[in-house]
């Protein structure tokens, strides 16, 4: 017989989901951090056994809830290592190192049941875009869509503005601004994925495409939500989480859009509380969807920043819990595919060069042309019709 999540009563829509959705609800609800661990002693334990350490931290820790230590920010943290290893005799030499590991892996650890595997799945959502990152000047010049080329003039404001006069550092530049849209297209995806992963939450799936905003309780039961948290004790809420990046990502017609989402999940599971979350900021303040999606759904709890990082993990670490995780595997990413914005500059300043030189003009000149230049039938409307010449 199949597990069943808690504290829900016995004829909430809950029990109208499939199987595999209620065993992920009992799974969120068994990896809370005070069910996985009783005090702080066995939360310290795990930490140390993951890295192969052989110290026994205080006996005074099983006296203290594992939040006592789990919920430190990172600085503390090291200053407990440093302790609990100076206690074991280590000397300082090695204790820095150590301690700085230790720190780092504690917050992994409060943040995941599983932390490895969630710490391989983002090293390799990362490795896959560094396929997509600046290598060539083609990949600078035209971006994915062909109407997407490189803004000349916008070159020369860098080159004479930001890089005082070195068209290498202005290419250089370019690369990076370029690399970090990429990234930035990337981190929204990872937002949903990594917190839908932590301990108490449920990820969501992506619906098929057939019904992306019609709900099922079966196959998509929480349609316009990003993350679900079942309740954790008895009276507590189910709740349907929205996340994005920043407060600017949707304008005012998508956030009515998923404010309906919204209010379709409120008559669906009575007694929800409902969020839409900005996580990078500090402050609603010029929040542009808000309003709409108040008048949408006067219910939903609109939040940014700590705020929404401490609801979805139940820490005020929350914000560091995240970083920590993208930090891991970022380095790891790094190291796997040695991407360096420095090597690919010298490569494509090279190309520019090389072109400039054939066709016996400067740089940037040559940019204007490549941007500006080409066949004569896809420049105008009247002989331009879907990739092909008007007959």
């Amino acid at each position: 017989m199949t597990a069943q999540p808690e504290f829900f009563p016995p004829r909430h829509p809950m029990n109208r989901l499939s199987d595999e959705m209620k065993m992920e609800f009992v799974r969120a609800q068994q990896s809370v951090l005070s069910v996985a661990f009783p005090d702080s002693l066995s939360f310290c334990e795990t930490v140390l056994a993951d890295l192969k350490l052989s110290i026994s931290p205080q006996a005074a820790m099983r006296d203290k809830p594992a939040s006592a230590v789990a919920d430190l920010e990172l600085a503390d943290l090291e200053d407990l290592f440093d302790e609990m290893l100076r206690s074991a005799g280590l000397p300082e030499s090695a204790r820095q190192m150590h301690s700085e590991n230790l720190s780092r892996r504690a917050q992994l650890v409060r943040a995941f049941d599983c932390p490895d595997t969630v710490l391989d799945w983002v090293t390799n959502k990362v490795v896959q875009i560094v396929d997509d990152l600046p290598k060539s000047a083609t990949d600078i010049e035209v971006g994915r869509n062909p109407g997407d080329v490189l803004d000349p003039y916008l070159l020369a404001a860098n080159q004479a503005l930001l890089c005082e006069g070195d068209f290498k550092q202005a290419i250089s530049a370019t690369v990076t601004h370029k690399a970090l849209m990429i990234l930035e297209g990337l981190m929204g995806h990872l937002h949903e994925e990594v917190i839908g992963r932590m301990r108490g939450n449920v990820r969501n799936p992506e619906p098929r495409a057939d019904n992306a905003e019609i709900l099922d309780f079966a196959f998509n039961p929480f349609p316009g939500a990003d993350v679900v948290q079942p309740p954790l004790f008895e009276g507590d809420f189910l709740k349907l989480h929205q996340i994005k990046s920043k407060t600017g990502t949707l304008n005012s017609s998508g956030g009515k859009r998923l404010a309906e989402q919204m209010r379709q999940l409120r008559m669906a599971y009575p007694g929800a509380e409902l969020y839409s979350h900005s996580l990078v900021g500090n402050t609603l303040r010029g929040h542009r969807s808000m309003g709409g999606m108040l008048r949408v759904e006067p219910s939903l709890i609109v939040q940014v920043g700590q705020a929404s990082f401490r609801i979805l993990t139940g820490s005020d670490s929350g914000a560091e819990l995240l970083v920590r995780v993208y930090q891991a595997a970022f380095e790891l990413a790094a190291e796997q595919t040695g991407y360096s914005v420095e090597n690919m500059t010298r490569a494509i300043v090279q190309t520019f060069i090389e072109r400039a030189e054939a066709e016996g003009e400067g740089y940037l000149e040559s940019v204007v042309h490549q941007s500006t230049r080409g066949e004569e039938a896809n420049l105008d409307s009247r002989t331009y019709v879907g990739g092909r010449r008007r007959r």
